[in-house]
């Protein structure tokens, strides 16, 4: 009789054991998530490509969470103003970050204390890639990649460039475009894109890189012309503009993206949940079209595939900015 007790004594022990990491984890998170409206910050200001996939993903993950997605713009300081906010939230599920290349990926290299370290964030999903485009004016006399690099070459430093500022990533993708092919062209900066779209549609640039979405209605428009793209494959909205690479630069890649992160210490069931429910919006067909009109390119990838993701982009544009010496304003 004292053995059997003994034996169901061990028994339960053994069950509590088992059971452990579940109490732990509905101590962790709440069974039912989310119970409360879900906060997601943009670390930039409203209309531009982070921003707008926001909304685009709000009313359907709010259907699908019985909550709403708030979406709180927080610009400045190149992303990293709203992204520090962000990693001082809690781990909870209810603070997440629109992050991208620019304050994940550049942004640590460019700023001695960002104030939080993109490897320490918890990556969610890499949901949607944007591609960039290198474009002149409509009435340019290049048409083609290798024509502005022969004009860059009998005129060293004579032409320039324009980008949305200093450690944009329309800046670091030129960049990276001058040091595999040793173009000798000087760089514009500006506050935002639209001041340099007016500039080069008026002359006084010669060419600039930006993402498809902010160019592509110049380009129907009559104003701009492509001449590649910066993605390894072309892209559906121009099926006739070839890559930088079938250019004559082999290998160029250089894809703006844009991916959910929370902050550092997210339970990885919650992780996986959130990740879950993004790939169930993404998949629905209203979606995915409207971000290929918008020019994005739906990737939808894993947790571990976007920590790995973010590790890589980081050692790129770390020496990207290190090779061009660029300083922050």
């Amino acid at each position: 009789m004292r053995r059997r007790s003994l034996n169901l004594s061990l028994a339960c022990s053994a069950l509590a054991a088992a059971l452990a990491p579940v109490h732990a984890w509905s101590q962790a998170a709440p069974a039912k998530y989310p119970a409360k409206p879900v906060t997601i910050i943009v670390p930039f200001t409203a209309g531009q490509s982070g921003d707008v996939l926001a909304r685009v993903l709000g009313e359907p993950l709010g259907k699908l969470w019985g909550q709403s997605l708030v979406v709180d713009n927080k610009g400045g300081a190149g992303g990293t103003l709203g992204s520090k906010a962000a990693a001082a939230a809690p781990a909870d599920g209810y603070t997440l970050l629109l992050g991208s290349s620019g304050p994940l990926a550049a942004a640590p290299h460019l700023y001695r204390n960002a104030g939080y370290d993109p490897r320490e964030l918890t990556p969610i999903m890499n949901v949607a890639g944007v591609a960039q485009a290198l474009v002149v004016a409509a009435d340019s006399p290049y048409r083609t990649l290798q024509d502005l690099l022969a004009a860059t070459k009998a005129a060293p430093g004579a032409l320039s460039y324009g980008s949305g500022g200093v450690g944009s990533f329309q800046h670091l993708t030129f960049e990276l475009l001058k040091q595999r092919t040793g173009m000798q062209i000087k760089h514009i900066p500006y506050r935002g894109s639209a001041p340099a779209y007016t500039d080069l549609i008026g002359g006084q640039l010669q060419a600039m890189v930006d993402s498809l979405p902010g160019v592509l209605p110049h380009v129907k428009g009559g104003k701009m012309r492509v001449l590649a793209v910066s993605t390894p494959r072309r892209v559906p909205q121009l099926p006739d503009v070839p890559t930088i690479a079938e250019s004559g630069v082999a290998g160029f890649d250089a894809l703006g993206w844009l991916g959910i992160v929370a902050p550092k210490g997210m339970d990885p069931v919650l992780r996986d949940r959130i990740n879950a429910d993004l790939k169930k919006v993404l998949a629905e067909e209203s979606v995915r079209t409207r971000l290929a009109q918008l020019g994005m390119i739906t990737i939808a990838s894993s947790a571990p595939e976007f920590e790995q993701f973010i590790a890589s982009e980081l050692a790129k544009w770390g020496g990207v900015i290190k090779t061009a010496g660029i300083q922050p304003e």
